[in-house]
């Protein structure tokens, strides 16, 4: 299940509460989600009953069991929890988020936000660089790269002078460093696997249950729905936050499922699945990093 369809499943379990109330739905909340951060919290949040409680005269919490209680009986919904005064925790199957690993990977070159999304978001990268002299002056001494990536995060600027020896080094704790080191060990993984002769058409989401390959999957599911939110809100470091806590999923997930069998281990289907999700974190991050104008190599 997409974000987006786990979104019209929120704001149809919102409309059939208003409904029953005698009250039109129109004017409610939309049902905004946001990815947890804590996979014991489920795989996406939303706090649509909080917002929503005043304008159908009832109780945050009440309304957030009742709209539990509809997704509950939606298939791709594995968990709703309550919690606090109306937060939904929200967990989703692990094969329905393996799927759109599958799906990232089948759009292929036509994945991506739409055109006006991204330039959007061009734009806004462009006018912190250009607004800010101080960030200009990192340019010389930090590249292309490292420069828009800094600027798209939108820390204060002296934040950065003060850490530009680390912004040169290959060092995890540098943000660029750990996205683009993600990237290019993704494409290592690729074309081992390919070299190794694994076929990706074999492809099987219910072979995808490790917590690492779930977690993953759900940062990847929320790219679309993220960039869109970056550019409406001008908020470009929405993707790098996405980008970075993605690429150490993705590092912490290869360190723990690897996609090519060991020698004395013969190929099966839950390898063809491992290279797909591998895929599509390629074209995450590539579309990521291109987004905010810098590279993605594919070796480092």
């Amino acid at each position: 299940m997409t974000p987006e369809l786990l979104q019209t499943a929120l704001a149809r379990a919102l409309a059939s509460a208003a409904a029953a109330r005698g009250i039109d739905s129109g004017p409610v909340a939309s049902p905004h989600l946001r990815r947890s951060q804590a996979q014991r919290h489920g795989d996406w949040v939303s706090t649509i009953a909080l917002r929503s409680a005043a304008t159908l005269h009832t109780e945050p919490r009440s309304l957030a069991e009742e709209i539990a209680a509809t997704l509950r009986d939606d298939t791709g919904v594995t968990r709703v929890d309550v919690a606090g005064p109306g937060f939904l925790n929200i967990s989703v199957s692990p094969s329905s988020l393996a799927q759109i690993a599958a799906d990232i990977v089948s759009a292929e070159t036509a994945f991506g936000p739409d055109h006006d999304t991204a330039a959007r978001i061009e734009t806004t990268v462009n006018c912190r660089l250009s607004s800010s002299c101080e960030l200009q002056a990192l340019h010389p001494a930090v590249g292309t790269d490292v420069l828009r990536f800094t600027a798209a995060r939108g820390a204060a600027v002296s934040s950065h002078l003060g850490d530009m020896r680390l912004l040169r080094r290959a060092h995890p704790d540098n943000p660029v460093y750990l996205v683009q080191f993600a990237h290019a060990s993704a494409c290592r993984i690729e074309r081992r696997a390919t070299s190794a002769g694994i076929d990706a058409s074999d492809f099987d989401p219910y072979t995808l249950t490790d917590d690492t390959e779930t977690a993953l999957a759900a940062a990847l599911a929320d790219f679309i729905a993220t960039t869109g939110r970056a550019a409406s809100l001008g908020e470009p470091q929405r993707i790098t936050c996405l980008l970075e806590a993605a690429s150490q999923l993705f590092l912490d997930w290869a360190d723990a499922c690897p996609v090519t069998p060991s020698v004395d281990e013969d190929i099966t289907r839950l390898h063809a699945s491992r290279l797909v999700l591998d895929r599509a974190a390629i074209i995450i991050l590539t579309t990521g990093l291109r987004l905010l104008g810098a590279c993605a190599p594919e070796r480092m």
